[in-house]
């Protein structure tokens, strides 16, 4: 679906969409009210251009929920009185991915701009389908300082690179039932024997209800799974064949086959199935993306002020948790490099970048965390303000231009080894056969 906005056609956030995303709060148009105004053009640049005729940019945005994004344009476009028609991509990922992977590879001259996530800034990046966003910073005076360091060197770069600016920020975090501990009286596992103990109290097998939920159907969100605990045991997703990694992914199946605190369908539980049993009392502990911490607390059914998270608790080898981020970036073969800059350049500012606030996103700017405003509508923002301070807790995923097929080799190889299909040894050893020859293609 594409969109054409005209700055006099300015269309503000709708009240019902806004209380349905996001819960009262301040009206959209204070925030835009305040708005500084989009950087000073470049020098060089006379003031006869600078009223040139309104210049037409074409964006490319996923996942559009809510009426807030129109509100971003808006304020774009009022600013600058430039036309901007924008894409609302298909919701389900895959296709998302192959829909910009074809048009990025037949060298699409019909984008400018996209809202891109963490496998295609270094797919596309390497591939030299993005434009290099250094000189943007600097026109801009962006201060990356600002954003976490994980994001902006891991995850928006490839080769030294910067091929995307964070816009929103995701990570996951520990949520927990604090009634059941409360109930069991437990307190929040400071590490993995920890969590093996408090999960047991926790867990009520004639009741259903669980000790931790787990996502581990292939698709991505095994992938997941594998990377933050074999992280913790001083491994990755893309180095399973180490002593950390094999005890973690060995600790992970023995939560459900061994402690059973968790239910023996994990290998066939995704993040959909997985949160109908959060909202149905299910389980005490999840281990996954804080966005869902909104969508529990807007389910009036469910949310009676019970859950919470916690630091999460200490693997073999560190206490990490993975991170990533969606954010902008700027098409090489558009015919208006100088418009995405200017667009890019506007979303990085904290007062545009806020604005996701209004569908219960956390902006990726560290700064905007503690803000009040956005601790209220994007609710898991103080647990992640929680890990900044903590230092050192969030790690992105190892991301190559060839990511996908490793995630691909390690889903496809642990999976068997979860249903009992293959012993660890050979789940590692067949994965990390895949999977070694794309790091050798990948970084030399």
């Amino acid at each position: 679906m594409t969109r054409k906005a005209h700055a006099s056609q300015s269309r503000p956030v709708s009240r019902r969409a806004f209380l349905k995303t996001a819960g009262a709060g301040a009206a959209f148009a204070a925030l835009s009210a305040c708005a500084a105004p989009v950087a000073a053009p470049a020098e060089g640049t006379s003031d006869e251009d600078a009223m040139a005729e309104p210049q037409e940019l074409n964006i490319v945005y996923w996942a559009d929920s809510n009426d807030f994004f129109q509100g971003v344009i808006d304020q774009y476009q009022e600013e600058t009185s430039n036309i901007v028609n924008y894409e609302v991509a298909p919701a389900v990922y895959i296709e998302w991915q192959q829909m910009m992977t074809t048009r990025l590879a037949s060298g699409d001259t019909g984008t400018d701009a996209f809202h891109s996530d963490d496998f295609q800034a270094a797919i596309y990046g390497a591939a030299g389908w993005l434009s290099p966003l250094e000189p943007v910073v600097e026109l801009y005076d962006i201060d990356l300082d600002d954003w976490p360091q994980t994001l902006i060197h891991d995850v928006s770069s490839w080769d030294g690179v910067l091929y995307r600016i964070p816009w929103g920020n995701d990570t996951e975090i520990f949520f927990y039932r604090t009634d059941y501990f409360e109930e069991a009286g437990v307190s929040p596992p400071t590490d993995w024997n920890e969590l093996v103990e408090v999960g047991t109290a926790l867990t009520d097998e004639d009741a259903g209800v669980y000790g931790i939920a787990l996502s581990a159907t292939i698709g991505g969100q095994l992938g997941n799974e594998i990377q933050h605990w074999t992280n913790q045991g001083g491994g990755a997703i893309n180095n399973l064949d180490n002593d950390g990694a094999r005890e973690a992914l060995a600790f992970y199946k023995a939560l459900y086959a061994e402690h059973n605190i968790a239910p023996d369908s994990a290998p066939q539980e995704d993040y959909s199935s997985v949160f109908q049993g959060w909202l149905s009392d299910k389980y005490a502990m999840w281990w996954c993306w804080d966005g869902f911490f909104g969508a529990m607390r807007t389910n009036e059914e469910f949310w009676a002020d019970q859950v919470s998270a916690f630091l999460p608790p200490m693997g073999p080898d560190n206490a990490e948790t993975i991170t990533g981020c969606w954010g902008w970036s700027a098409v090489a073969s558009s015919p208006n490099q100088d418009l995405a800059a200017e667009w890019v350049g506007f979303t990085a500012r904290a007062d545009a970048m806020k604005q996701q606030i209004y569908r219960g996103r956390v902006p990726a700017r560290v700064s905007l965390w503690a803000d009040p405003e956005v601790q209220d509508l994007a609710p898991s923002s103080p647990f992640l303000l929680d890990l900044a301070e903590a230092g050192g807790l969030v790690k992105a995923r190892p991301v190559t231009p060839s990511i996908q097929e490793i995630y691909d080799a390690a889903e496809q190889n642990v999976h068997a080894f979860l249903t009992d299909q293959v012993s660890l040894d050979e789940a590692v050893t067949a994965a990390m056969d895949k999977i070694n020859p794309i790091l050798e293609r990948d970084l030399g």
